[in-house]
Parts: structure tokens; C-alpha cells; sequence
């Protein structure tokens, strides 16, 4: 009786985000022209877009923290359990931590490009070092992941 309880709220605050959603595109759409500039948008509809990036914000961190949360929830619950099922995962987060510690402090550099100065963007050492720290992490898991692939189809073949 109280998974219906459950399940009947977050039907409903589904359908409330989903209206809010709907009217919110309605009135942007509604107030907004084709010749209009950025200045006379932001006058016009920028509180209610505001509240749609609010919307999209909590929804997405909601959705994030359930994600991470079960996640988290079974691997400890099957950790506990059997501790040697899952060495392997425990070896794939390492890899993965890993590669986004060389990333993020070995090769990132934070050198701004003279392209970004000239043209009037402020862009901070941080921020370089966080955007090529990102670049690269997302390089890198590209390769492991080809590398992966490959490692086991190549495999395959010889057993």
C-alpha cells in the first residue's frame, strides 16, 4: 500500500514538471519574434526561460542523484556480499579514476590561447586547465574504450 502511495506522487510531480514545462514553452514561444535581439528576449521571456533552466536543472540533478544513489546502493550491497564478484568493477573505477587524475593534473595545461584574449574572452587559468583536463579525460577514455573493444574481439578469436 505504500509503493502506491509512492508511485501515485511521483506520477503526479511527473505530470506537474511536465505542465509547468508545456505552459513555460508556450509563453516563451508565445512572446518571443523572429527579428527580436538578445536585449529584447531577455526583456520579454527571460524570467520564465530562467524558470525552464531551473526545471531542467532540478530534474536533472534528481535524476543524477537517484542514478548515483542505486548505483552505489547495489555495488556496496553485492560488495558486502561477494567481495570477489566484484574486483573487477572495483578495477574499472580505478582505471577510470586514474585516467582522470593524469588527465586533469598531468597533461591538462593552463595556457589560454592568444585567440580567446584577442577576441575580449576572459579566460582563466582554472578554466583552461579544467576545459583541456576534460578534453583530454574524454580522449583518453575514447582510447580505452576502442582498446577495450578491440582487446575483446582479438581475444575471442583465439579461444
Amino acid at each position: 500500500m505504500e509503493e502506491n502511495k509512492i508511485n501515485f506522487a511521483l506520477s503526479g510531480l511527473r505530470l506537474v514538471i511536465i505542465a509547468l514545462g508545456v505552459i513555460l514553452v508556450g509563453i516563451i514561444v508565445g512572446n518571443s519574434t523572429g527579428d527580436e535581439s538578445f536585449v529584447e528576449g531577455e526583456a520579454s521571456y527571460g524570467v520564465y526561460l530562467d524558470w525552464m533552466f531551473y526545471i531542467i536543472y532540478a530534474v536533472g540533478i534528481a535524476c543524477s542523484v537517484a542514478a548515483v544513489g542505486f548505483g552505489v546502493s547495489a555495488f556496496v550491497m553485492k560488495l558486502v556480499n561477494d567481495f570477489k564478484a566484484q574486483l573487477g568493477t572495483l578495477a574499472g573505477i580505478s582505471v577510470f579514476a586514474l585516467i582522470g587524475i593524469i588527465s586533469y593534473f598531468v597533461l591538462a595545461d593552463g595556457s589560454v590561447l592568444d585567440a580567446y584574449e584577442v577576441s575580449g574572452i576572459t579566460v582563466s587559468e582554472s578554466e583552461s586547465v579544467f576545459a583541456g583536463g576534460s578534453m583530454i579525460y574524454v580522449y583518453l577514455l575514447f582510447a580505452v574504450a576502442a582498446a577495450s573493444i578491440v582487446w575483446a574481439e582479438v581475444s575471442s578469436i583465439f579461444k
